[in-house]
């Protein structure tokens, strides 16, 4: 029986369970060699100074940057599914080389090796849950998975807490690295009962199989309205993008540019690279410090801490859940944005007094920097980079965006400790800048996708308009209510092709008032 016979809210829950475990390997990757590499059994196995440190922690990165690069480049030719279960084998050999490794060169070709097929896979996992999710529940079902992220940290950081409380052999390292593969066996056991994207599968002439998936993910019979409905809405943007830019080079071109994808393109560059540049990685790489260094804490309880840290920074991720849909995507950007900057500023003020009531302070930054970053720029911008892109340049724009991502965070890596270094709490004051960048970034190229269709964001970027504004016109004019965006009007028409067709009026009114105004000159 396909798809487990689940069928409506049942099979979304799976798909989000699906993207869950993804993102929970994520959590785990990122998290593994953090918590091991200053370690005994570890130090003494190959004996890294902090710049070769630095390159095993970053080997990852550079793979996961190449493993993102060639999927923008060859993954609109496959499935999702497909691309997803292919990227699990070279995240496989990887982990075997990082658990049997006996040198320092076998453990960075096994990362390096790993991250490419964690690369392709944070890649097409927002791409694939978004193109199968209802706009209404959309940002709430991938913030839900994108919490398993967090989970795959606890997971990793509680597993090292404990193995190298009671261990002081190479087994703690090894099994570390050994939970990336189970996580990826366990997503793979999954894609293969899961449906394929529907938005693929008519773009790649398979409507019969995209009915059908339609069908099933709202449990409705396959002749019904509202399946035939959404599969002429997709049917008519894929059209519509065919007539557009096709490939990388059209992107250079100005003729090639009738649904906005240069500027979407770089819209979601721009969120997603803005995420390496929020701050994250030096709260990631400093947290420690803090509660050490300037509260006073032994090295124990400043563990401890931070474990506790990752467990609050669970719970507040639970409220993007809501917030995502009924607060938006845009208004969380600028509000956190802003949040995060007066944060950093306030945190490296007290990092520069270093006196124990400061450093409690700053430790209470760091819990609000946490709480801010999940509300607005964690699971966030995974769900609007995803989204922005049209369909046919989807795989091309997610995958450089987070090859991109990939690559600053690699950057970062290596000049956040030399920074911390030479200017410390001018390193805090730096990003704390950075974040107040984003605000007019998102204020002028950002429009609000809170609820709306795929499809329909297509409309935002018909020429001449201004997709921000374009963004809150379309949204009441397609019935927005409570976070939800009815798909018919009254009289039982698409709203897509209503507004697709008063804007088109709106147009020519435009250009003929300009050519009248022309002649009168």
């Amino acid at each position: 029986m396909p798809y487990l016979g689940l069928r409506g809210t049942k099979l979304l829950i799976a798909i989000s369970v699906t993207a869950g475990v993804g993102f929970c390997l994520f959590g785990i990757d990122n998290a593994a060699l953090g918590g091991v590499i200053a370690s005994g059994p570890f130090e003494r196995k190959y004996n890294l100074s902090p710049t070769g440190q630095g390159a095993i922690t970053g080997a990852y990165e550079i793979g996961c940057f190449f493993g993102a690069l060639i999927f923008s480049f060859i993954g609109e030719n496959f499935a999702r599914r497909i691309i997803l279960l292919v990227s699990v084998v070279p995240l496989m050999i990887g982990t075997i080389l990082q658990i049997s490794s006996f040198s320092t060169a076998q453990l960075a070709v096994g990362r390096v090796i790993a991250g490419l097929g964690m690369g392709a896979i944070t890649t097409t996992l927002p791409i694939w849950q978004n193109e199968t999710s209802p706009a209404h529940l959309r940002g709430t079902l991938i913030c839900a998975s994108l919490s398993m992220l967090i989970v795959g940290q606890l997971i990793a950081y509680w597993a090292a807490y404990g193995l190298l409380d009671k261990y002081d052999t190479d087994f703690t390292w090894r099994v570390m690295f050994s939970l990336q593969g189970m996580a990826g066996v366990i997503m793979a056991g999954l894609l293969f009962v899961m449906p394929e994207s529907p938005r693929w599968l008519l773009a790649h002439d398979q409507p019969d199989a995209a009915r059908y998936v339609l069908s099933c993910l709202g449990d409705l019979p396959d002749d019904s309205h509202e399946v035939s409905s959404q599969l002429n809405e997709i049917s008519k943007a894929i059209e519509l993008e065919r007539e557009s830019a096709k490939g990388w080079s059209d992107l250079f071109k100005r003729s090639h540019d009738d649904q906005g994808e240069k500027r979407r393109m770089l819209t979601a560059v721009g969120i997603q690279v803005a995420q390496a540049f929020s701050g994250s990685t030096i709260i990631s790489y400093y947290v420690t410090t803090i509660f050490q260094d300037a509260i006073g804490l032994n090295s124990h309880t400043a563990s401890l801490l931070s474990g506790y840290l990752q467990v609050f920074f669970l719970v507040a991720s639970f409220g993007t859940w809501w917030l995502i849909e009924h607060a938006g995507r845009r208004n969380l950007f600028l509000i956190t944005a802003f949040g995060m900057a007066v944060v950093m500023f306030v945190m490296g003020g007290l990092i520069k007094i270093d006196t124990k009531g400061a450093g409690i302070g700053a430790a209470v930054m760091v819990f609000a920097y946490q709480a801010l970053f999940t509300w607005g720029w964690m699971a966030g911008v995974w769900v609007y980079s995803s989204e922005i892109c049209p369909l046919s340049w989807r795989s091309k724009g997610m995958g450089l965006a987070v090859a991109l991502q990939w690559l600053f965070d690699f950057v970062l890596l290596m000049v956040t400790p030399i920074g911390i270094a030479n200017i410390g709490y001018g390193m805090f004051m730096l990003f704390g800048a950075f974040n107040l960048c984003f605000i007019p970034f998102v204020y002028l190229y950002c429009p609000e996708t809170a609820g709306v269709p795929l499809e329909s964001i297509d409309a935002f970027y018909l020429p001449g308009l201004d997709p921000v504004k374009e963004s809150n016109r379309i949204r009441k004019a397609l019935n927005f209510n409570q976070g939800r965006i009815s798909d018919t009007d009254k009289e039982g028409n698409t709203t897509l092709t209503n507004v697709i067709k008063n804007q088109k009026t709106v147009l020519d009114n435009r250009v003929e008032k300009t050519q009248v105004e022309q002649a009168r000159n």
